[in-house]
């Protein structure tokens, strides 16, 4: 399915029944991601899985970071859903975030997996000068995947190792640095501390690619969030350990929409 925003046609799954539950993938990711969620949730909920602009099926490469917010909000208008609970990794968790803190009544529940507003500036300087390998051509791109694999706790030989490095083919390598500068400079944390919809943060504690620290700093931003760690998973726990994965978002979602006793 698609829905026009601007000149930009932009593409996304709806399937299931219930509730309505969006799910926002990573950076070069796209909506194909979240198959095991897809699977868990058919029964349960309704479920909507966007390409972000310039990522899967969709067009947009114009698009700034900054404007994702609007781009799922848009698309929230598009369907006529008056609530949604929203599900994001990484840089789809940070347009989540943007769209509980500037159209609160919008969300009924906000799930945070792995995802930073800050790095210090020697995390930038190594982040950054891993991107540039994008630019490097082929061998960049090769050396670029496996060390970036390595940070997110991948193993070798995995389904998902090899899924990442079939993906390289297909990767626009020169807008994906693009983008990563615009996601690497935009300060969002003014605005995640006026967030107040009902909140998880998911952390694989094998993770690099996010640092500790900022998972400490989301937890002060949103005092009233809830934490869940994930000891024995790195930055993709929706595909490492997908049962427990899809059973938290299925129990803090339940919680949400159970009157208070």
């Amino acid at each position: 399915m698609y829905f026009l925003y601007k000149e930009h046609q932009i593409h996304f799954t709806d399937d299931g029944q219930g509730d309505a539950l969006v799910f926002l993938h990573g950076l070069g990711g796209n909506a194909r991601n979240w198959t095991y969620q897809r699977q868990y949730f058919f029964s349960r909920r309704r479920m909507i899985c966007l390409d972000l602009p310039g990522h899967g099926k969709s067009e947009g490469k114009s698009i700034g970071f900054s404007e994702f917010v609007d781009v799922v909000i848009a698309l929230i208008d598009h369907l006529g859903i008056d609530k949604v609970a929203i599900c994001g990794l990484s840089k789809g968790a940070r347009a989540g975030l943007g769209v509980a803190a500037r159209a609160k009544d919008r969300v009924s529940g906000l799930i945070v997996v792995n995802t930073c507003l800050y790095l210090s500036p020697s995390d930038q300087a190594a982040r950054t000068m891993l991107y540039d390998e994008l630019l490097l051509g082929p061998a960049g791109v090769q050396s670029w995947a496996r060390q970036l694999l390595a940070q997110m706790a991948i193993a070798e030989g995995t389904t998902i190792y090899h899924g990442f490095l079939r993906s390289l083919d297909s990767l626009d390598r020169p807008y994906i640095r693009t983008l990563f500068q615009q996601i690497q400079d935009y300060d969002q944390r003014s605005e995640v501390a006026t967030i107040t919809s009902p909140t998880l943060l998911i952390h694989g504690a094998k993770d690099q690619i996010v640092p500790s620290y900022c998972h400490g700093e989301l937890q002060q931003l949103i005092p009233h969030a809830l934490h869940q760690v994930f000891e024995q998973c790195g930055h993709l726990p929706y595909l490492e350990a997908p049962e427990r994965f899809n059973e938290a978002v299925d129990s803090f979602l339940r919680d949400q929409a159970s009157p208070a006793t």
